[in-house]
């Protein structure tokens, strides 16, 4: 798809961010520039606002929502604009926002002071599983946290199948799937969020048993063309292709999806492990 953009450039708004007292009390004026990257072909083709972001609305958006809390760091105010505006404007792919501070109270002359990130909407792809407790409901509610969260959403999401255990550990019967969610979270910071919503459904990770009984575990499988190998995290699975389990939802989702190592796609992948099955 075409990467266009919008720019805003030198939006003025006073507020109240900082890390010194006077900061909060007196405030100050901080400077907003904002690139904002998505396809505008469609826009520009029918002559229709509807297809595009109105630019007139995104600055009474970032003004709106500049003060609604108060943060120390510029670096804080930066991320919760971007997240903002990922949940605001589906048709936003990437974007970049630059916030300035042309009056900080430093001790120095200087002309400004500023923090420019570039954030981007991955596409990951998750499998889901749980055997103890109430499985249907804990998949339901870490799914929904999931979407609830800020740099987060869920996209599109199978329903759960019940499967066999995998790994050869007695234990009950699993409710897995998968879903596709969309992040702004490097793929670090998204396995410790998700540590979280697997924590929230009741999994203790000091008693957790590897391929053993659990109330959620959620494995990233895709994370975009993403290749990562290191001692926390691997991207792809390294066992996706072994498991039914986690083929046959994710063929659901994205059949075509391709494997950045192997370049078969999902739908590849799943008739070959079927087929092992069969013969085997």
């Amino acid at each position: 798809m075409t990467m266009d953009e919008i720019q805003i450039e030198d939006l003025k708004i006073y507020g109240y961010h900082g890390v010194y007292p006077e900061e909060e009390a007196r405030g100050q004026d901080f400077v907003l520039s904002v690139r904002l990257f998505l396809s505008l072909q469609e826009a520009g083709f029918d002559d229709d606002l509807d297809k595009s972001i109105s630019y007139e609305e995104v600055c009474l958006f970032l003004k709106g929502e500049f003060n609604k809390e108060r943060h120390q760091l510029i670096e804080t105010v930066a991320e919760r604009l971007s997240a903002a505006l990922f949940l605001k404007y589906d048709s936003l792919k990437e974007l970049e926002i630059k916030v300035s501070k042309p009056d900080a109270p430093i001790d120095a002359q200087f002309k400004n002071v500023s923090v420019c990130i570039r954030r981007k909407r991955h596409t990951v792809f998750l499998a889901y599983g749980a055997n103890e407790g109430n499985c249907e409901k804990q998949i339901e509610d870490g799914l929904k946290m999931i979407d609830e969260d800020p740099f987060c959403g869920v996209v599109k999401k199978t329903k759960p199948v019940i499967t066999t255990p995998y790994g050869g550990v007695e234990q009950q019967d699993f409710y897995n799937g998968a879903a596709q969610i969309w992040t702004l979270y490097e793929p670090h910071r998204l396995l410790a969020f998700l540590h979280k919503v697997e924590e929230a459904q009741g999994l203790d990770r000091s008693r957790k048993q590897h391929w053993g009984p659990r109330p959620l575990d959620l494995d990233i499988i895709f994370y975009d063309d993403l290749i990562l190998d290191d001692a926390d995290l691997v991207i792809p699975h390294p066992d996706m292709a072994a498991r039914d389990f986690v083929l046959k939802p994710l063929a659901e989702l994205a059949p075509f999806y391709r494997h950045p190592i192997t370049k078969k796609t999902v739908a590849e992948m799943a008739a070959a492990s079927m087929e092992k099955h069969i013969v085997s």
